[in-house]
């Protein structure tokens, strides 16, 4: 395993308990997706059509289905019409992979520390603070990490804004299924430039992360008070100590005469720009 380059990636937090323990203890909270903030999020529809085709090409779904049910074969061939029609009512209410879903979490990451609604809305109306990570991207002999080193590292995978959800096929394979599932988004959200880690082995919670490989800097918000700022630099203090790392503590200011940040000492940090939805003008209803 070679690592081949290094991102920087970025988590907005509230100032708690939970948020300072990212730094203090290398811990991390990954959600489940039926708690995201958007219900368009995780949840693509399911092209219901061709089940029917893919039960036939897949007896063996059928024959385990029988088993759970307690069907004999004559019965599950009596019943097939029937289980068919209940798992295109199931696809048509959301149900069909919500178990799947369920089984994993999913911590969210961005590539803009200086978002002005992400500070907003994350970051506790700006007195909260964001962490930034510094990402090692490797390659193997398979041309994939292996599965702790994903995790353990962050290493995150792009989301994609769309105009029209993603519709999931029974025949698509298990990485495109993925993608439509957790990795798309409508285009509303574009302005988070976001990225995620998706955990299919421990599932949602809190879980420990490689602070010593990952953990870069801390960005304090413009409106963090001076006890809260210094309880920050305490808990970077105490992982610097107990890593022997170097993390430092910036803060943002506003920029003057604009609606942006910056960060002072970090002049390589720039908010991403992401272009607006035209804004049609309204019409008057008054009479002329």
């Amino acid at each position: 395993m070679t690592i081949v380059e290094r991102i920087r990636r970025y988590k907005y937090l509230p100032f708690d308990e939970g948020s300072l323990r990212i730094i203090t203890d290398g811990t991390i909270k990954f959600t489940p997706p039926s708690k995201v903030n958007d219900p368009f999020d995780c949840a693509p529809d399911v092209e219901t059509c061709n089940i029917a085709e893919y039960l036939n090409s897949r007896p063996d779904l059928l024959a385990r289905a029988g088993e759970r049910l307690n069907l004999s074969p004559a019965q599950i061939i009596e019943e097939k019409q029937t289980m068919i029609k209940r798992l295109e009512i199931a696809a048509d209410h959301g149900a069909f992979g919500q178990q799947f879903s369920d089984s994993v979490g999913i911590c969210s990451l961005t590539r803009d520390p200086l978002n002005l609604l992400m500070w907003a809305h994350y970051a506790q109306h700006h007195t909260g603070f964001v962490v930034e990570f510094d990402i090692p991207i490797v390659v193997t002999d398979t041309d994939k990490p292996p599965t702790e080193s994903l995790l353990d590292w962050l290493i995150p995978q792009e989301v994609e804004y769309q105009t029209s959800k993603p519709v999931v096929s029974f025949f698509d394979d298990k990485d495109v299924t993925t993608k439509k599932q957790f990795l798309v988004k409508g285009e509303d959200w574009a302005y988070e430039q976001e990225e995620r880690v998706i955990d299919y082995v421990r599932g949602h919670g809190i879980h420990k992360y490689d602070r010593k490989t990952v953990l870069h800097s801390v960005i304090a918000g413009m409106r963090m008070d001076d006890r809260n700022y210094m309880t920050l630099v305490e808990s970077v203090n105490k992982a610097n100590q107990d890593l022997n790392l170097r993390i430092e503590v910036y803060k943002t200011e506003p920029v003057k005469g604009k609606f942006e940040l910056f960060v002072l000492g970090r002049s390589d940090l720039q908010p991403i720009k992401v272009p607006n939805q035209a804004i049609q003008p309204t019409r008057s209803t008054r009479g002329s």
